[in-house]
């Protein structure tokens, strides 16, 4: 739905005016005019050099054939028609023959890699060279050989037999129909055309029998491949598709003109009409460009079979149809066309006395409105039609359109009026603001005025059309409308259509005037009352046009003013607002012009003058920031989008603006939905689009380009490259609308959209919940729809989807408040039933019941006594039944849920009710509600809770009475039910003791020896709870129990001398001591205990208060002696098993580092056969197999390593773990060793604190002395070699990856990368096979402060 648009135009006038030929420089751009008489330079460094003649180079022809650029030789090679090939260097401008064909040449063409040169003698014959010249095969075209791939006849029956469809068998007898010659108007001179990978060419000539034209198809070997048939009025023109699928020419018939194409076998395929009589034109040439978009026709018009003007048409395809997109006309003849070689769409055009050349480019007319009453216009050129489709109101394929505005001369250019929308205070949502454009009032159709189109056709004339019904009476003037795609032909008409407003033609009063309005291009409608329009004489100007009083009798549309231009623009775009026009001219350079100041500077953004790194074939101003800011975007032809100077993507096929967001198709065949937001561009500059905040994507089928997206709607349309439409809704629109409906309160539109696009419901709270809450009542009565209703309590979750999945929509809306209630789901489902029992409960009792059981503590018993309260009643006029609530709640619901819901009512009718409507068998239920019924209430009540494991109620009800407590209390013990059981048989002596006792001897049995002694003694049962006091070693319990049981004395010291027996070989001294002081009297056993626990203090303390002074020379000192002694020993021992391990630990990674890297120089070979490698190990980065065969029995490591026993498992770990010299872990195993002695040494500090006290009591400073200095130095040395043991490399648990909703994909890259083990330092790569505790040093427990001051050495 593209059309073509001129960009730019640019003429020079001939000095020698007579025909000749074009031929372009592809490297220097330059243009050189070759003629009978010599060669001149149009356009490029040499301009001024002096025209060369043949004459003076001995070289004499009446006509040039063929002039070619050749790169390899920097020359330019020329062919003229007596036969003559030679080359002129364009540096020296050097002359050489090259060759010469004394029959004479009629035709030549280089191949596209300019490897072969073609050429066509007078005689008939094709001469095939290479590029040094040299001839490589020569051959006649006039023969009857088909070529190499003719079509194999396999006999099947003659003609007279096979079906002839509608023709019947007297089409088998109908005498051939003769081939018409050649007509007089063709110049019967041979064509040659290549197709674009150099692989064959086509010719087209003139046979000698029956003088018709007849294309043959040659490969570049020479050889014929295909002949076509002798076709009536085929014509000279040919042209090869350079993508290889069709061949071009035309074809006259006695009622039409038609381009006619061809398959390579010489098969027609497929035709178009050019829109003029059969002997009005001659077709003198068909030309493809370059990447076979557009397709020119080189017409002449005839009078009287004499020239008269000339006719360039360009055409387009799309989906099987042939659009006319533009025609140029002229009233001189044309001599030569040819496209440009680097950029396919500039065409260079020469007559005998101007050269033209014309720049297009591909653009999708739009409306550009931004409300809603925007219709999504879309305007397609097809010669004097414009196809126009509104896709708000209806979707209508190429290359049909919803109706058909036909004007009496071909369209050169479609304007759409601007948006511009005015802030109206009565509608603060401004659904009812008006876009302005630029008709009056009175004619304008409600809301947006953006609809609105000025259509450019003929010599100039502007044609401003606006909307209007197709049955009005209104004058066209000249103008049809028919409606096609979207009513008509006795159907209704579903849309407006455009009818003509005004008609007026150009009025100049500035100067310099162009000489002819049609060579004005880059049309803008800018403003209400503004257009703009360019065009070039000298220098190029910008013509600023005033819309005067359109519609009236006075209007006009005059130039006012006229603004030269440093260079020539290729494209324009205005700022949403009209204030602003940004101009790209030829070097990429931006521009902008005040049309109010008249004046036109540079584009600058932040003081800098901003320039697009190359030309850009599109160009437009978004607003962004939320209307704050301005960006200017622009597209290349190599699919390079620009922000600025800045590029943001490399593979961009198309964009387009959308209210909010920015629509862009990939040549990865991705849609990209980006916010218009600076942050947003500025992180995607950084390169990183799959899953990032700032882009959401969506694949789209191959080569998908944007044509239009409906303003504040979700619809997109895009095109395929066969022509046809697709129309998607991108979730990040949709939600987008929805979320400006939910900001509105328009929630029945918005559940309605959520419902098509299969959006989660969810967003109806989660959008603003605090407002969700305030407008409850109106939510309910603005959906008005139960179903709807229903169906968004059934989807409510606790999962914030403004945070997940649609977090894209939501990035500025970090901060939104948390929700009132801490249960999400419970304070929707309250609200939104309150909201509809007052609106009105009865119609909404579905949902209603919906909320009930969607509660997370579902209350369902209440959903089912509203249904039986609605059964009960005797009105029948209820919009909702009873049967129809119950048939819902079994519908949300399991029935055998609903069965015991009802049941554990208590209510025998209402589970009647909902068996019945269930599926439920009788024989299954009416025994066990009959014998139910049978027993006494709270019997009863017990029976159906336990039925229903309802154990705590269940107990509850049997707690009321003395009956069936022996079932009660194996209900308890099966169940497991004592906690409950406790408090709810509290008050009742007997079943409460009764629960202790068999509660204790659960937990004797599980080894629970205090808790069970606890419930023995609840249960009175003493001497029970004595012998579970002694199991659990509670021997303070146990006296008391002792006590409570009134043991004399002598059964009292009995008891005491087990417990100090018991906690003596238990090594609990402390204890032991604390009874024989407290309840032996012995001062002196208790003293020695507490010398043995190193409890000093207490020592002394007991020593003292029993007067025996004795005991502290006798016990304490010798044992303080002792113990100092034996710590220095302990620590002498640890300080040199520390350094020993330190020492190897180092050696040890030194040779498992070596190991690594012989591995993976491939000098050594892993150690397969041992335990502690996996299968595939990670230690060095590298996946190990080993492979055994024995006998004829094969396998892997992988079957000997599969099934491991537990046993083996346990032994691997320990193997693991093992110091010993040499083994495969033994680094980590040293450092498992070392992190268990420095935490040995760490819990030391308590007990040398104490020793040293003792010590320095008993006056011994010294040895206090040297113990603490001992122990000082142990603690030094260990924090000296931490860093050795446990590299800093390492890192800790905090950095482990946190997987979940906010892990993202740069969080896995990353997390990738920091642990690619060639990164990381092998110690630390080793270190990961640790437990994860082992691998950081072991936490510091001592006090800060253990070491005594007055110990401490001066330093």
């Amino acid at each position: 739905m593209r059309n073509l648009r001129l960009s730019d135009h640019t003429s020079e006038a001939l000095h020698n005016n007579s025909e000749g030929l074009l031929c372009v420089n592809p490297i220097t751009s330059a243009i050189y005019h070759i003629n009978k008489d010599g060669l001149g330079i149009i356009k490029g460094d040499s301009e001024g050099s002096p025209q060369l003649t043949w004459s003076s180079h001995d070289i004499q022809t009446s006509k040039i054939v063929q002039a070619d650029f050749v790169t390899a030789i920097n020359a330019l090679c020329i062919v003229t028609n007596e036969g003559d090939v030679f080359t002129v260097n364009t540096e020296n401008q050097e002359v050489e023959v090259v060759g010469s064909v004394s029959a004479g040449l009629d035709a030549a063409c280089w191949s596209p890699d300019q490897e072969l040169l073609v050429l066509v003698t007078r005689e008939s014959s094709v001469v095939m060279m290479t590029a040094e010249f040299d001839p490589l095969i020569e051959f006649p075209l006039n023969h009857d050989g088909f070529g190499e791939s003719e079509f194999i006849n396999i006999g099947w029956g003659k003609k007279e037999t096979q079906f002839h469809g509608q023709q019947g068998k007297a089409a088998a007898k109908s005498a051939k129909s003769t081939v018409v010659p050649v007509s007089e108007l063709d110049d019967l001179i041979p064509r040659i055309s290549w197709r674009g990978d150099g692989e064959m060419f086509a010719v087209s000539y003139v046979t000698n029998e029956s003088k018709c034209r007849r294309i043959r198809v040659i490969n570049n070997e020479g050889v014929l491949q295909y002949t076509s048939e002798e076709t009536s009025g085929l014509e000279q023109a040919l042209s090869w598709k350079p993508s290889g699928s069709l061949i071009a020419s035309s074809q006259r018939f006695p009622n039409k003109h038609d381009i006619v194409f061809f398959e390579k076998n010489g098969l027609r395929h497929g035709e178009f009409s050019l829109p003029f009589k059969p002997s009005e034109v001659l077709v003198k040439e068909v030309l493809w460009n370059q990447d076979s978009t557009v397709l020119i026709v080189w017409l002449e018009k005839l009078e009287n079979n004499a020239v008269t003007s000339s006719i360039i048409q360009l055409w387009t395809t799309g989906n099987y149809h042939w659009y006319l997109k533009q025609e140029l006309r002229y009233n001189e003849k044309i001599c030569h066309i040819c496209w440009d070689y680097e950029t396919p769409l500039i065409l260079h055009l020469l007559t005998a006395t101007q050269y033209y050349c014309y720049r297009w480019s591909f653009h999708t007319d739009v409306s550009q409105g931004l409300g809603v009453s925007d219709l999504a216009q879309v305007g397609v050129i097809d010669g004097t039609k414009l196809k126009m489709t509104p896709f708000r109101q209806a979707v209508v394929p190429p290359p049909m359109s919803a109706y058909v505005i036909t004007f009496q001369e071909c369209i050169q250019a479609v304007m759409f009026a601007p948006s511009v929308v005015r802030k109206c205070e009565a509608s603060p949502d401004s659904s009812l603001c008006v876009e302005d454009s630029g008709f009056l009032e009175a004619f304008d159709p409600p809301g947006c005025n953006s609809n609105n189109l000025c259509v450019v056709h003929g010599s100039g004339i502007l044609t401003f059309l606006t909307q209007a019904h197709a049955s009005e009476n209104l004058d066209d003037q000249g103008c049809g409308v028919q409606v096609t795609g979207a009513g008509g032909n006795g159907f209704t008409v579903k849309v407006k259509v455009h009818r003509v407003f005004a008609q007026h033609q150009i009025e100049w009063e500035s100067q310099p005037k162009p000489s002819e309005s049609t060579l004005l291009y880059n049309w803008l409608w800018v403003s209400k009352s503004t257009m703009i329009a360019f065009y070039k004489e000298e220098i190029s100007f910008l013509a600023v046009i005033d819309l005067q009083s359109l519609g009236s009798e006075a209007g006009r549309t005059v130039v006012r003013t006229v603004l030269p231009l440093e260079d020539k623009v290729l494209s324009v775009a205005s700022a949403p607002d009209g204030s602003m026009v940004v101009l790209q001219l030829a070097s990429g350079a931006l521009v902008k012009a005040d049309l109010g100041l008249q004046k036109v500077e540079p584009y600058e953004v932040d003081g800098h003058e901003v320039q697009f790194p190359t030309v850009c074939q599109k160009l437009a101003v978004c607003p962004i920031n939320e209307g704050t800011d301005i960006a200017v975007l622009g597209l290349t032809r190599r699919s390079r989008l620009y922000w600025g100077d800045k590029q943001l993507l490399p593979n961009c096929t198309s964009f387009h603006i959308h209210n909010s967001h920015l629509l862009v198709t990939t040549s990865s065949h991705l849609l990209l939905i980006i916010p218009l937001m600076q942050k947003a561009f500025e992180k995607l500059l950084e390169g990183k689009i799959e899953g990032s905040w700032a882009v959401s994507t969506r694949k789209v089928e191959r080569g998908s380009q944007l044509v239009t997206a409906v303003p504040l709607d979700m619809r997109v349309v895009l095109q395929m490259p066969r022509g046809n439409l697709e129309v998607i809704s991108p979730r990040p629109l949709a939600v987008h609308l929805i979320k400006r409906l939910l900001t509105e309160h328009n929630y029945h539109q918005a559940i309605d959209i959520m419902r098509k696009q299969r959006v989660d419901l969810n967003l109806l709270y989660d959008h603003n919940p605090e407002d969700f809450f305030k407008h409850a009542i109106h939510f309910v009565q603005n959906i008005d729809n139960a179903h709807w209703l229903d169906l968004f309590i059934a989807n409510l979750s606790e999962v914030d989807v403004t945070n997940t999945m649609y977090s894209f929509n939501y990035s500025e809306q970090r901060t939104k408040k948390s929700y009132p209630q801490s249960n999400k789901i419970d304070a929707v489902c309250t609200a939104v039933r309150e909201a509809m029992m007052k609106v009105n409960q009865e119609k909404f009792l579905l949902p209603i019941l919906t909320s009930y059981v969607k509660m997370t503590k579902s209350q369902m018993d209440v959903a089912l006594r509203r249904v039986q309260e609605l059964k009960d009643t005797k009105d029948n006029k209820h919009i909702v039944s009873a049967e129809e609530g119950l048939r819902h709640l079994l519908y949300i619901a399991d029935v055998n849920e609903l069965f015991d819901v009802a049941l554990g009512t208590y209510d025998f009718d209402l589970v009647m009710m909902v068996a019945e409507k269930s599926q439920k068998d009788p024989k299954e239920y009416l025994p066990f509600l009959n014998e139910l019924k049978k027993l006494e209430e709270d019997y009863m009540k017990f029976k159906i809770n336990v039925h229903l494991r309802r154990f705590r109620k269940a107990l509850e009800c049997i707690s009321h009475g003395r009956d069936h407590m022996e079932e009660c209390m194996n209900l308890i013990v099966s169940e497991n039910l004592y906690r409950d059981a406790l408090q709810i048989f509290a008050n009742n002596h007997d079943m409460h003791y009764a629960v202790c006792e068999s509660y204790a001897s659960y937990l004797m049995s599980r080894q629970h020896y205090n808790e069970a002694g606890m419930m023995y003694m609840r249960a009175q049962r003493m001497e029970d709870a004595m012998n579970a006091y002694k199991m659990a070693g509670n021997w303070k319990m146990v006296l008391v129990v002792g006590a409570k049981l009134k043991l004399n004395k002598e059964e009292m010291t009995d008891l005491c001398y087990a417990l100090v027996e018991n906690l003596i070989d238990k090594r609990l001294y402390a204890d032991a001591a604390w009874i024989y002081e407290d309840y032996m009297k012995n001062e002196e056993e208790a003293v020695d205990l507490l010398v043995k626990a190193s409890q000093w203090e207490d020592a002394l303390r007991v020593a003292y208060r029993y007067g025996r002074p004795d005991l502290v020379d006798t016990n304490i000192k010798p044992g303080c002696i002792e113990q100092g002694e034996t710590c220095l020993h302990e620590l002498d021992r640890l300080r040199d098993t520390f350094t020993h391990y330190c020492s190897r630990l180092e050696t040890a990674r030194e040779v498992k580092e070596k190991q690594h890297l012989d591995i993976l120089e491939g000098k050594g070979e892993a150690n397969l056969d041992s335990d502690l490698y996996s299968d595939t190990s990670t230690v060095t980065g590298i996946s190990y197999t080993q492979s055994h065969t024995i006998g004829s029995r094969s396998g892997s490591s992988m079957s000997g390593k599969t099934f491991r026993s537990s046993k083996n498992r346990k032994k691997l770990e320990r193997k693991k773990y093992s110091t010993k010299e040499g083994s495969a872990y033994e680094d980590l195993g040293l450092v498992v060793a070392l992190y268990e002695t420095i935490t040995t040494v760490d819990q030391m500090a308590t007990s040398v604190t104490a020793l040293a006290t003792i010590l320095v009591t008993f006056g011994m400073d010294l040895k206090a002395a040297e113990l603490q200095t001992n122990f000082s130095a142990l603690l030094d040395l260990i924090d000296k070699n931490k860093k050795k043991i446990w590299p800093p490399d390492v890192q800790a648990d905090e950095d482990e990856p946190l997987f979940g909703p906010h892990f993202t994909t740069n969080g896995a890259v990353n997390l990738f990368e920091r642990n690619d083990p060639r990164h990381i330092p092998f110690a630390a790569q080793r270190m990961k096979e640790l437990e994860p505790c082992h691998r950081h040093p072991p936490p510091i427990t001592r006090p800060k402060n253990w070491a005594l001051h007055l110990l401490k050495q001066e330093k």
